[in-house]
């Protein structure tokens, strides 16, 4: 049975669930808002709880979500969850103009939990000998977002993110991922604790510094490897430039800049180092 069409943007369950925009909201109720058809089935297909959904009804409501205006994929699956009695509530153009992100007017909105996450779930999804990324005081949700997609082409088995000020959940971060957040492991700490973490594992530690002396493709990246980069504005932190704090296995890395730039962008730098990575891990392997 069709749940009753929601026409005004002062209904409690609509404000609960736009006020999921604010950043210290989604901290407090450990829910965020997914946008999309890609993201939304991607976010399915990773696992994440979906708790309901919003689809946005063109006039009168006709009791179908077959007679939407989505996109097919987005109508099989609500026409899916209706099967499976998921809780997905029609609402007037206007009410879901106050819950949809910016221009992403795909129709449908979602409303999911956030993933438990700790070292312990990372280790034992991110497999044996992994690559790793870790990102350092990354505070724009879409340059994570973008890392995130990068590491996903080039294979990268999970992300920390270290003293990251950024909203994992955020819609930018969602949107510049285009939904790979989901299905990334990753996980948050202090710089303290990750560096103490990847010593303790034996990882080779490649940090990305700008005025470092050897040249990114002069070191081993097979084996258990951890690439690091900081934020375009100020780089690396001086706890990753002191190799007392981050072992022997550790080696400052840089990409040779050949015109008047001095740096590439956080999410370009990183396709870089990941794809040149997993060459030389498929080299090793072949």
């Amino acid at each position: 049975m069709a749940l009753p069409l929601i026409r005004s943007t002062s209904n409690p369950r609509v404000k609960n669930a736009a006020a999921l925009r604010e950043s210290r909201r989604r901290r407090k109720t450990g829910e965020f808002l997914i946008d999309g058809a890609r993201e939304i089935v991607r976010a399915q297909k990773s696992g994440i709880t979906l708790k309901e959904a919003y689809a946005a009804v063109d006039g009168d409501w006709s009791g179908s979500f077959a007679d939407l205006n989505v996109s097919d994929e987005l109508r099989q699956l609500l026409c899916r969850w209706e099967e499976d009695r998921f809780p997905v509530w029609p609402v007037a153009r206007s009410v879901f103009a106050r819950l949809a992100f910016g221009d992403r007017d795909e129709g449908v909105v979602v409303l999911a939990e956030e993933p438990r996450r700790s070292f312990e779930l990372f280790e034992e999804r991110i497999g044996k000998s992994p690559l790793l990324a870790v990102l350092e005081r990354i505070e724009k949700p879409g340059n994570i977002g973008a890392v995130f997609r990068s590491a996903d082409g080039a294979g990268v088995d999970g992300i920390i993110l270290a003293d990251c000020g950024a909203d994992l959940w955020h819609p930018n971060t969602i949107r510049s991922s285009l939904g790979t957040v989901f299905s990334i492991p990753s996980v948050t700490a202090p710089a303290a604790e990750v560096i103490a973490w990847l010593r303790a594992r034996k990882y080779r530690i490649a940090m990305a510094i700008c005025d470092a002396a050897k040249p990114y493709s002069e070191i081993d990246y097979t084996g258990p490897t951890a690439i690091v980069l900081g934020s375009e504005d100020e780089g690396l932190t001086e706890l990753w430039h002191d190799r007392s704090v981050t072992g022997p296995d550790s080696a400052a890395i840089v990409l040779p800049m050949r015109g008047i730039a001095d740096s590439l962008n956080i999410s370009n730098a990183a396709a870089v180092l990941f794809y040149h990575a997993l060459l030389r891990r498929e080299e090793a392997r072949s």
